[in-house]
């Protein structure tokens, strides 16, 4: 089962597409699975909507003005009451690919609606002190701040019960979402392309590799930067984002930062790197499955979806603190070569891309069904 039938009329809506990362590449292979399926976006770039392989069947409902997807964060507090009251094209199902407000989107028709989560949303419930400490810069705005939080979890609760199905890719964001909504929650892992991200014959170079989003806190580049500082070991940093430009300015010689890199760049940074070096609580973290599906290994904060996704001992090793201290710690006894790529890519395959929209199409044909 590779696609689902011409009859399930399916939309399929996004966050942000803003840029290419982790939660694109699931929207894409949800779009695969659903062929006929329009994609809709509360804010998205057509380029990133080709990349992404539907850019003849994307729309952003925003228009997406230099500014705006500059500055989009800004409007937190106005896009639950946007979302609510936008209606999509009638469907059978309206399958949302959501960290933030796509679950809320609906159909004129009020089809049932299937919600993969990726994630509660972040800044108000499971990073608020985080994103306090890093965004509010003293006391009156840091109270206004703990204020808006509690706002948008009342909202964001409400807008989870009339959602029939709760999907998600790994057992720590189930339970949040059980824990935070209320609601049951149905594992189903995340998609990776095994036949792209696939092992090198070439022996690994000489760098470590950060790949992601560059947004503090939530990715902690900076504390990785440190801790190569310190090392001199070498670094490469691929991926854009917010905090692109600051953190690169600040960066000792040995830390490299490329920029937003496509897949015909991504693939070999993956499969010639020493290892990953993943810092952040993530909610499944495909990049890491990618890697190990290079047949690299990975060195992961140990919290979220790496607790699920790593195998200490196999696909690499897990240190227990978000801290330049322990990254570094981590590096000065980490030993690259003294792991199997053949058992580190068996692994990965559980999560192979094929799987994943057998699972995500038995669950979209049943909720159209009613069952």
């Amino acid at each position: 089962m590779s696609a689902a039938g011409d009859a399930t009329r399916v939309v399929i809506t996004h966050d942000f597409m803003e840029t290419y990362g982790g939660a694109e590449r699931v929207t894409a292979e949800m779009a695969i699975a659903f062929p006929e399926a329009e994609v809709v976006a509360i804010l998205g770039r057509q380029d990133v909507a080709e990349r992404m392989g539907v850019g003849d069947r994307f729309r952003s409902l925003l228009k997406p003005r230099p500014g705006l997807l500059k500055h989009y964060r800004y409007l937190a507090p106005v896009f639950g009451a946007y979302t609510d009251r936008v209606r999509l094209e009638e469907a059978d199902v309206v399958l949302s690919s959501s960290y933030a407000f796509a679950h809320r989107l609906r159909s004129r028709n009020d089809a049932p609606r299937v919600c993969y989560c990726h994630s509660a949303l972040r800044f108000a419930w499971s990073m608020t002190e985080s994103y306090k400490e890093e965004r509010a810069g003293n006391p009156v705005l840091g109270a206004a701040f703990e204020a808006f939080a509690a706002m948008m979890r009342r909202s964001d609760k409400r807008s989870a019960q009339p959602i029939r199905e709760y999907l998600t890719q790994s057992p720590f964001t189930a339970e949040q979402i059980e824990r935070f909504y209320e609601r049951p929650v149905e594992v189903i892992g995340a998609p990776v392309d095994c036949k792209l991200f696939h092992p090198s014959e070439r022996e690994p170079d000489d760098y470590y590799l950060f790949c992601g989003r560059i947004i503090e806190p939530y990715k902690q580049v900076g504390i990785t930067i440190e801790a190569f500082r310190r090392t001199g070991q070498r670094l490469v940093v691929a991926g854009d984002g917010p905090d692109f430009e600051r953190l690169a300015a600040g960066a000792p010689p040995n830390v490299e930062f490329l920029g937003h890199v496509d897949d015909d760049v991504l693939v070999p940074l993956m499969q010639n790197c020493q290892a990953l070096v993943f810092p952040s609580r993530d909610d499944f973290g495909l990049i890491p499955v990618e890697v190990m599906a290079c047949g690299r290994p990975v060195l992961a904060y140990a919290d979220g979806g790496s607790l699920y996704t790593s195998l200490p001992g196999t696909t690499g090793e897990l240190f227990e603190q978000q801290s330049a201290d322990a990254i570094e710690s981590a590096l000065r006894g980490f030993d690259p070569g003294a792991y199997d790529s053949e058992k580190i890519r068996a692994h990965a395959l559980q999560w192979d891309s094929p799987r994943f929209r057998e699972r995500l199409i038995r669950h979209v044909e049943a909720a159209a069904k009613g069952v």
